[in-house]
């Protein structure tokens, strides 16, 4: 007789049931470094495919976009963030102006530019609009004598309000561009002598048999290596989509060029022993000697990684680092000077105050020593060299390039100035692009505060002091500590809705700040409420949004020195930079600049509508101008929703508490 069934028997242990367990590891499994390396090569061959099926040569938007091109086949790197084409934050950067590409596409008659965006989206955002916008300034730029030219984005990803809100920019972008840069239009037009247009490519499109011609334009083939997966990660059979994106993440180190040189070896080595082949083709890639880059239009000043360094050929040696190079400093040919700076955002804070050492260039190198060439290195020639190389730049090259070792002050250096050598930088080499931390620190030295060295300044003659502003006018500073100070609020807020549809009603509640563990300035907005619907209805309702105090040297560095305003933020458990800030995507921004001011009340629109799918979101805030000593007591914000499915307006009044 069979022994009756137990309660063991029907329960399976701990260990097999945790299917939390299971489900990791079989996600690792499909993301493994290995079937990352299958995908990137089969995405390679791909883009190899639409190169020879256009005629073009292949150009690398870094830092993804190397990886689908062999060394050999890759023209030429740009570098364009998916950033500046996120919706209602479209712009074009003064810092990554990427005119490099203009000689390959005057020389190739086009080009094809490779990027892959992960899991989620059918093309990055840098191809389906900041590349797009790129390509439509430099056109209205250079041929602005032929007419309008249209901006053109992937209609397969923008959609038609999206597409008419970024071309109302492009003439803005283009008067930053011919202010701020300043470029020779004449030149950059002789390089390229029609306009160019973008083509959208993906693995689902028809490619042309032989390579097409195109008389009226250049053709910038938007190629999206990846293919889009639907579904989980790895539901695929092992196919990542955009498996070389955010790489830091899985390739211990592993790049792009020791990825093509050993290629065939990691892609017949089994996983288990994958970690150890890499680890061994990194540290021999890291033993290679330094390859300095040369900054355009300069002629004399480099930038390089101070492994292996090779300095005879330079008569001036700057380094950057915690320990001075060993050797140099007994070297009698070459002049050698090292700022004494720690690692990581420390290293850029030190650097502050080592800049003032860069004037014994002056003695080295004086007037009729133009020739002599100057290296600047850090441990990765990423940070603290580009940031010292954008100081020199500023302190003593002319607007040709050509460095003169004058006695210099600071006062013709401005944010303009210093933007048009962030483009020399960037458009050099696309990784020469200093961390917000560096870039800070070089404006501090470049453009120090008048009221710190106003103890020491020569007697000046008297003028007229300038109009000091309203007693209490509110600043975004201001307001953002107020935000904090004061809370928690109390609120009541009025819908009304013209649709049927949605209801209108009366909400009340409270609302806190608290200030979030974010590299801005940022404050978690949390309420909690009651809503009464006129049909009388009762429920509780909560939101969150994340208010970010912008300014200085904010949005990447993107402006410099620029003016403060407050940004509400959707709020994101890992942010919209995967940063884990709690700082989501974009919703509305003050337009402090155009602040108005009746009767002690400031009034603060939206710099841009908001669109949220198909609906318009517009804002204005109502705050008191308080009289010195008196805290703010009360604030008004009014959004006024336009859609085909949302009609209503809502206007919430905050007291304190």
């Amino acid at each position: 007789m069979s022994r009756p069934l137990t309660e063991s028997d029907l329960i399976f242990p701990t260990q097999s049931l945790s299917i939390s367990s299971t489900l990791n590891s079989l996600k690792r499994s499909a993301l493994s470094t290995h079937n990352r390396l299958s995908s990137i090569q089969f995405d390679a061959d791909f883009v190899s495919s639409i190169s020879e099926a256009y005629g073009l040569p292949l150009v690398a938007n870094e830092r993804c976009g190397s990886w689908y091109i062999p060394p050999a086949r890759k023209a030429e790197s740009v570098y364009f963030k998916s950033t500046d084409g996120h919706t209602n934050e479209w712009k074009f950067s003064v810092r990554r102006l990427n005119l490099q590409l203009l000689d390959l596409v005057g020389r190739d008659g086009g080009c094809v530019i490779v990027d892959s965006t992960r899991r989620g989206k059918s093309m990055p955002d840098a191809l389906s609009k900041t590349v797009p916008v790129w390509c439509c300034v430099m056109n209205r730029a250079l041929f602005s004598e032929e007419g309008v030219h249209e901006l053109h984005t992937a209609p397969q990803a923008v959609s038609g309000s999206e597409h008419a809100q970024i071309e109302r920019r492009i003439d803005g972008f283009v008067r930053d561009f011919l202010d701020i840069c300043k470029p020779d239009v004449e030149a950059l037009r002789s390089k390229i002598r029609k306009p160019m247009r973008p083509i959208w490519v993906t693995q689902t499109s028809s490619i042309p048999d032989a390579p097409p011609s195109f008389p009226e334009f250049h053709p910038i083939v938007l190629c999206t290596a990846s293919r889009r997966v639907n579904g989980a990660e790895g539901s695929e059979g092992g196919y990542i989509q955009g498996a070389a994106d955010d790489h830091e993440a899985w390739s211990q180190g592993l790049t792009p060029t020791l990825f093509w040189s050993h290629r065939d070896q990691l892609l017949t080595t089994n996983e288990e022993d994958l970690p150890d082949l890499i680890k061994r083709l990194v540290e021999e890639e890291t033993a290679s000697d330094a390859a300095p880059i040369l900054i355009k239009p300069t002629s004399t000043l480099y930038i390089s990684t101070a492994q292996n360094l090779n300095p005879a050929s330079f008569d001036v040696v700057i380094s950057c680092g915690p320990e001075p190079l060993p050797g140099l400093i007994t070297k009698s040919k070459t002049r050698y000077l090292h700022l004494q700076c720690q690692t990581g955002k420390l290293g850029s804070r030190d650097l502050r105050t080592q800049l003032k050492r860069l004037p014994i260039l002056e003695t080295w190198l004086p007037p009729g020593t133009s020739d002599q060439k100057i290296l600047i290195c850090d441990s990765t020639g990423k940070d603290l060299a580009v940031g010292t190389a954008l100081a020199i730049l500023c302190m003593y090259a002319d607007a040709s390039g050509a460095l003169t070792f004058l006695p210099h002050t600071h006062a013709k250096i401005d944010k303009k100035v210093i933007k048009q050598r962030l483009a020399w930088l960037t458009t050099t080499h696309p990784t020469l692009n200093p961390p917000r931390a560096t870039l800070q620190s070089v404006n501090a030295w470049l453009m120090p505060n008048p009221s710190a060295s106003a103890a020491h300044a020569s007697p000046s003659p008297p003028r007229t002091p300038p109009q000091p502003a309203p007693p209490g006018r509110p600043t975004a500073a201001s307001l953002f500590t107020a935000l904090h100070a004061h809370s928690p609020w109390s609120f009541t807020r009025t819908l009304s809705s013209a649709l049927p549809s949605h209801p209108s009603g009366t909400v009340t509640g409270t609302a806190t700040f608290t200030p979030l563990p974010s590299s801005r300035p940022a404050l978690l907005y949390t309420e909690e409420g009651e809503f009464a619907t006129t049909t009388g209805l009762k429920f509780t309702t909560r939101m969150k949004y994340v208010y970010v105090l912008r300014g200085e040297l904010d949005n990447n560095a993107e402006r410099v020195l620029d003016e403060e305003w407050l940004a509400v933020h959707f709020f994101s458990e890992s942010g919209e930079e995967g940063g884990g800030d709690g700082v989501g995507a974009l919703f509305v921004e003050m337009d402090m600049v155009g602040m108005e001011v009746v009767d002690e009340i400031a009034s603060v629109k939206n710099r841009e509508q908001h669109l949220c799918g198909r609906d318009l979101y517009a804002a204005v805030w109502e705050v008191p101008v308080v009289s010195e000593g008196v805290g703010m007591r009360w604030w008004k914000v009014r959004y006024d929703v336009q859609g085909p499915k949302k009609e209503y307006v809502s206007e919430t009044r905050y007291t304190r508490m």
